[in-house]
């Protein structure tokens, strides 16, 4: 494993000063060579530690919590991989495996959507089987995408399926193609919600979760600089919404991962600040339910 430690200051610096110390690590996973619209999530993980801190306060109004009482550690980022994305899999599928234990959770900062997949397969052998709830404006459930590949961003949640997943919860969908679409009507693992109160049916109390969050989920008016921007989608306020329907089921979140932000795609860098503030929320979440 190849992380480099961030070399400038970050909003994220707080926290435990090893990783041994530390209940929750984050570290950034930078590969983007699947995209299949606009490129640019490569940067998300260096633009999320080094621009929103100005904008942003340790302290939550949405909880009445602080970072500075989690005992989170940011390892830095993966050296960056480029090209065949079979490669990139084994990678950091290594990578997470060395990064998480029993007592310690990944979040993983993308990159694009496709990084889910190693994580979901170390997981896997970590914690055997699990939820994986998905917030997404897109089903990712291809067999095969638009340029005819079976590995790609498009495809990741069919992948995790094909390795083993048997609960799949997805929330803020609105695109997809038609193979995807007859999927989420047939496939029994799969729970297509459609409501906040589809949503907290579809999850049992203390039930074992992994969340992935691909900011499209948000509306594009919010977060603009995503690769795959796509009309409607949710609100911070839907988005905390969600963690306090987790909060209350006392879900144990096992792991998690942010991806699909693209920061050069909007000048204002407010999809920037927008998501850090997501993070926010997920780490404060994440430590209320260790």
């Amino acid at each position: 494993m190849n992380i480099q430690t961030p070399e400038h200051t970050t909003f994220f610096y707080g926290g435990t000063d090893t990783i041994e110390e530390a209940d929750i690590v984050l570290a950034g996973f930078s590969y983007d060579c699947t995209a299949s619209f606009r490129a640019g999530t490569r940067f998300g993980p260096r633009e999320l530690r080094s621009y929103p801190g100005d904008g942003l306060e340790t302290f939550s109004f949405y909880f009445g919590e602080d970072l500075e009482d989690v005992a989170y550690h940011d390892a830095g980022d993966m050296e960056p991989v480029y090209g065949d994305p079979l490669p990139m899999i084994d990678i950091y599928k290594a990578a997470a495996s060395e990064l998480i234990s029993e007592n310690r959770r990944l979040i993983a900062i993308g990159g694009e959507h496709l990084i889910t997949y190693p994580f979901f397969l170390a997981t896997k052998i970590l914690h055997g089987n699990f939820t994986m709830v998905h917030l997404d404006a897109h089903a990712d459930l291809a067999i095969i995408n638009h340029v005819g590949s079976r590995v790609a961003h498009g495809t990741v949640m069919n992948l995790c399926l094909e390795a083993g997943l048997q609960k799949l919860v997805q929330y803020g969908i609105r695109s997809g193609n038609r193979q995807e679409w007859e999927m989420r009507q047939n496939d029994p693992r799969i729970i297509p919600a459609t409501s906040l109160e589809e949503f907290d049916d579809s999850l049992d109390d203390g039930e074992k979760i992994y969340l992935t969050i691909d900011v499209d989920f948000f509306d594009p008016a919010y977060v603009p600089g995503t690769g795959t921007p796509e009309a409607g989608g949710a609100s911070f306020g839907d988005y905390v919404q969600i963690l306090k329907i987790l909060r209350r089921k006392r879900v144990r979140i096992i792991g998690a991962d942010l991806v699909e932000l693209a920061p050069e795609l909007d000048s204002s860098r407010n999809s920037t600040v927008f998501v850090g503030k997501v993070l926010r929320e997920l780490l404060l979440t994440m430590h209320a339910l260790k």
